[in-house]
């Protein structure tokens, strides 16, 4: 909008304006001075229920000094509505609620002059005070109006003090909230996690998130529209470059207004994005943690501002710890979003004339985040170590290495660089050379590269040298390799003398180096077995009264064991002089570890130069360099990592110097970057002593540690430099250290001692006490389940009887059985003899009686008185004739032919005397038996069986039938017809035999009954 020159004349010097667009203006042409406060919001409620179109859409343009004209111009026609002097204004006020919030009253008085000024024309009666009524488009316009005004009016003449302050940059408060909500089993509702001091999300194991954020503006005298939302990202860890975030999206779920306030309590806009669960980057969020341990991540928001090209981008660092799965956490715990505010400061636009347009937003100038509880340093505490395996370090001496070579041409080329080698060591010996170089070691003691005696040799041969040593040594090589970078020659006869000596003299060390040995390569079976501790108990002695200064470290003993494993006691003795000697490793062990703290500021200067986010990061978390480095340095990394990786190591060490260490320190670091940036200070530690040597088991991971070892940005030059610096800073302290300051430092560093031990104390017992409730807790369970065992244990052996007793019943019943078995058998035996007995019988008498028929022929009579004399006691002749009688009158047609002939003999009806014998009563039997022959007698007196009596009187009772039948045969006194009826079934059946003729009696019987 251009300026009005009128305007410029009148408002002086300072011609500037403010201006405020599209504001509402009513005039109601009332004289409201003397109303209150409240008619005054009454008058406004008036207006804001009725919502009619009685107001004209204007600009607003403030002047910037006292005596300049405040006027209103139509937004469309740019015609001014009116106009009048800023310091006339007697009464400004605003709504007084939530409805009437964006209104502003203006009462300014009148005079002809102003009048005449601004109307010259008008002859509308002139009021003492004129009222305006202004309706901003939002809340902090209203503010803005009368913050601007009343700025203006109260400053003193020629001030501008006050003048400046309009004109600076506005400022915002945004408030950021974020939450992450947990699908409670239903896969549809999302609860809120619990959070720890209002900052800490407690998360579960693989469980399904969402991560909600939203958005709301406190203060500022200016309105931040937000258009919408460019993507919500996430990232693992602190201080994380844009490509290293996770975008996730989230302008699809965007809301506003009264459902952003619904889904996410106090916020104007908000989305939310589903948690990237499945994401390798976020694999630590289902790692459960022990209790002191949490993980940081960051959450970044990128807003569309109105009128901005650019994002705002708000970035958030929030901490979690993982639980179980199946963990309950109570329902008092707090679970409002984690809030973070944001003061963003914002330029205005600014026309060529100096007029400042408010509210329109031209550049973000910075965004400072503030929060009570912003800072992340966390107090170190012990790391539990009592919890799993996974928690365990990992033991040294682990690892397998194997002494095979694959490479045929790489141990090919060993051979031959080594043989030179040696030539090579002859020569300089031969010249004068030598080996040893303690002039050159103290120049380059700083700069790490003191110690292989391999720069005399060519840069060809040292290039090679380092090229297969890059490669690896080959187990079977090491010793002699190794004594050759050292430039201990292997047929030292001095430091070996030295050690045959030393081992006879007494030391004081020997009850610690002792103690140590179990600690030393405990998981290698030669340092399990005596002979490789005593072996290592004779090393570690011998050097700590060769090097009385020294003494004994126990840092030592490691790379000693690593020695021992490749060669002799002697020739390790010899090379572990030699390397402490002339690779810097003896400084570490002097004057209080000084030169230990030299090489930890130099690394402590590397990580700040090459990895400066996580030099920021463990500054914030309190963590120093001594804390995690010290050992890497004391043992050269052969405490903790497995032993290929050490070999390895120790094998670059030799050929490049104490400057490799820095490097693999570095490398070391710079792979765990992103996981390093993502844990608190007990996570940080805990990764690097305990899971950090664990991944270097894998092949392909050591190999690709050495890898960025050898290509790591560390130099001789920044080593010496860094080492310059710590010996200055060093002097400066000792010239300023007075007594008095000495103590007082000792003091402060004793009372940090004691705070941390006492907290140290204090996390022990609170473990210890967690531990015995909880090993109370076990004890309770084991003795229930010992009650348990015990009751089915008592019951297992009271089954354990019975079945005994039941088989010993079961054995017994077995053997009866047995015993019943074989009884049957001979009993059926028995009666398989007497049956076989009585057919040899049956099958005589049937032959006789055969054989007699065929002899005589049909008219010769038979005696039948004869047969029946030398037949009537025969049971078996009597059982025969009864039986072949009985089957002849149960057939209808033979029971005819035999009772018709004996009727024409004698008029006899054999079949009715046939029934009527064989009901023969029992005591006719009975009277019938006592007749009988006395040994019948006997022998039924003899058996005692009913069965079988009954047998016996049935047999007797057949007998007497028979017999009395046969006497009624006798009794036809004609001897042509004693055996009439027998010889007339013969004749009817032809010349058969009896044995035919009673089969066919038998078939034709059978065939009638049927």
């Amino acid at each position: 909008m251009d300026s009005n020159p009128s305007l410029d004349k009148t408002n002086g010097s300072d011609s500037r304006c403010i201006y405020f667009e599209d504001i509402q203006f009513f005039s109601p042409n009332i004289d409201m001075s003397s109303w209150n406060k409240n008619e005054v919001n009454k008058y406004f409620h008036v207006l804001e229920n009725n919502q009619t179109d009685c107001f004209t859409v204007v600009n607003l343009l403030i002047p910037t000094n006292r005596e300049g004209i405040l006027c209103i111009t139509d937004s469309i026609s740019k015609e001014q509505l009116i106009c009048f002097p800023l310091n006339e204004i007697k009464n400004l006020s605003k709504g007084s609620d939530t409805a009437t919030a964006n209104y502003v009253l203006l009462t300014h008085g009148t005079s002809p002059s102003n009048n005449e000024a601004v109307d010259p024309s008008s002859e509308e009666p002139l009021n003492m005070y004129l009222t305006h009524v202004l309706r901003c488009p939002t809340y902090h316009g209203t503010l803005r109006i009368i913050d601007v005004i009343r700025r203006i009016i109260t400053e003193e003449t020629g001030s501008t003090a006050t003048r400046s302050g309009v004109w600076e940059p506005p400022s915002v408060t945004l408030r950021l909230h974020l939450d992450i909500r947990e699908d409670d089993g239903s896969s549809v509702n999302f609860t809120p996690v619990p959070k720890e001091k209002s900052e800490l999300f407690k998360m579960r194991k693989s469980t399904a998130k969402r991560l909600f954020v939203g958005v709301s503006q406190l203060d500022g005298r200016v309105y931040l529209p937000i258009n919408g939302i460019l993507d919500v990202c996430l990232g693992y860890g602190r201080y994380l470059s844009d490509s290293e975030l996770t975008y996730l999206g989230g302008e699809e779920n965007v809301t506003r207004g009264e459902a952003s306030s619904n889904s996410l309590s106090g916020t104007s806009f908000s989305t939310w994005v589903t948690w990237p669960s499945n994401h390798n980057q976020f694999s630590m969020f289902d790692v459960i943690g022990t209790r002191d341990e949490c993980i940081f991540f960051t959450v970044v928001v990128r807003l569309l501002i109105h009128r901005l090209e650019e994002p705002l981008a708000l970035r958030r660092i929030c901490r979690a710890r993982v639980y179980k799965a199946d963990e309950i956490f109570w329902l008092s715990l707090d679970r409002k979003p984690v809030i973070e505010d944001y003061t963003i400061k914002l330029t205005e636009s600014i026309d060529e004339n100096g007029n400042l347009y408010a509210g329109k937003i031209q550049k973000i100038l910075n965004v400072t985040a503030f929060h009570p509880e912003n800072n992340l340093s966390i107090v170190p505490s012990v790391v539990n170590q009592t919890e799993d395996s996974d928690n365990e370090p990992l033991m040294s001496g682990n690892g397998i290495v194997s002494r095979e070579v694959t490479d045929d041409q790489l141990l090919l080329e060993w051979g031959h660089l080594v043989t030179e080698w040696h030539h090579k060591v002859r020569q300089s010996q031969a010249n004068g050379l030598g080996l040893s170089t303690n002039s050159l070691r103290i120049e380059l003691l700083h700069s790490g590269c003191s110690g292989p005696h391999i720069s005399h040799f060519g840069s060809a041969f040292c290039q090679r040298i380092r090229k297969l040593v890059s490669r690896g040594i080959p187990d079977a090589l090491r010793a002699e390799v190794w004594q050759l970078l050292s430039g201990c020659p292997v047929d030292e006869s001095g430091l070996m003398d030295a050690y045959r000596i030393l081992i006879t003299k007494p030391c004081k060390h020997d009850e610690v180096i002792r103690r140590d040995l179990a600690r030393t390569f405990p998981a290698h079976s030669f340092f399990r077995d005596k002979i490789g501790q005593e072996s290592l108990f004779l090393v570690s002695r011998a050097y700590a009264l060769y090097d009385e200064e020294v003494g004994y470290c126990q840092g030592l003993t490691f790379f000693a064991a690593v020695l021992l494993l490749h060669m002799p006691v002697e020739q390790a003795f010899t090379l572990l002089v030699q390397v402490n000697n002339n690779y810097g490793v003896r400084e570490f062990f002097l004057n209080d570890f000084d030169g230990l703290h030299m090489r930890l500021y130099q690394l402590d200067r590397i990580i700040q130069d090459q990895l400066p986010d996580v030099a920021k990061h463990f500054s914030d978390l309190g963590l120093e360099t001594h804390m995690f480095a010290s050992q890497w340095f004391l043992t050269l990394f052969t405490a903790k990592f497995p032993l290929n990786v050490v070999f390895h190591i120790v094998d670059l060490f030799l050929t490049e110097g104490l400057i490799f260490i820095f490097k693999v320190s570095l490398a070391l670091l710079q792979l765990a970057r992103r996981d390093l940036l993502g844990l608190d200070f007990e996570g940080v530690l805990k990764h690097l002593r305990v899971t950090m040597p664990k991944k270097y088991l894998a092949h392909d991971a050591n190999q690709e540690l050495l890898s960025i070892a050898l290509s790591a940005k560390v130099t001789s030059a920044k080593l010496q430099k860094y080492a310059k610096e710590w010996i200055t800073k060093r002097a400066q302290e000792k010239l300023t250290e007075s007594p008095l300051h000495v103590m007082e430092c000792q003091l402060a560093s004793l009372r940090r001692e004691v705070s941390r031990l006492e907290h140290e104390n204090e996390s022990l017992a609170t473990g210890l006490l967690s531990s015995k409730t909880s090993m109370h807790k076990q004890v309770d369970r084991l003795e229930d389940k010992a009650e348990i065992l015990t009751r089915e244990l008592f019951a297992s052996r009271q089954d354990f009887q019975d079945a005994l007793e039941e088989k010993a019943h079961l054995e017994n019943e077995v053997l009866q059985v047995k015993k019943m078995f074989r009884s049957a058998l001979e009993e059926n035996s028995i009666e398989l003899e007497r049956n076989q007995h009585m057919f040899t019988s049956y099958k005589a008498i049937i032959k006789e009686l055969n054989d007699y028929l065929i002899k005589n022929n049909e008219n010769y009579p038979i005696d039948l008185l004869t047969v029946n004399q030398s037949y009537k006691h025969d049971p078996l002749f009597l059982d025969l004739t009864f039986d072949l009688i009985k089957q002849a009158l149960h057939c209808k047609e033979c029971s005819l032919i035999v009772n018709s002939y004996i009727q024409k003999s004698n008029g006899i009806n054999l079949k009715e005397d046939v029934n009527t014998l064989l009901p023969i009563k029992e005591e006719e039997i009975v009277n019938m038996n006592n007749n009988n022959d006395n040994t019948d007698k006997q022998n039924q007196d003899h058996l005692n069986n009913k069965s079988e009596e009954k047998n016996i009187n049935d047999e007797c009772t057949k007998r007497q039938s028979i017999i009395h039948i046969l006497e009624k045969f006798k009794l036809l006194n004609t001897p042509n017809n004693c055996y009439t009826p027998l010889l007339k079934v013969h004749e009817l059946n032809g010349d058969k035999s009896v044995e035919e003729f009673i089969t066919m009696n038998d078939n034709n019987c059978e065939t009638s009954s049927h």
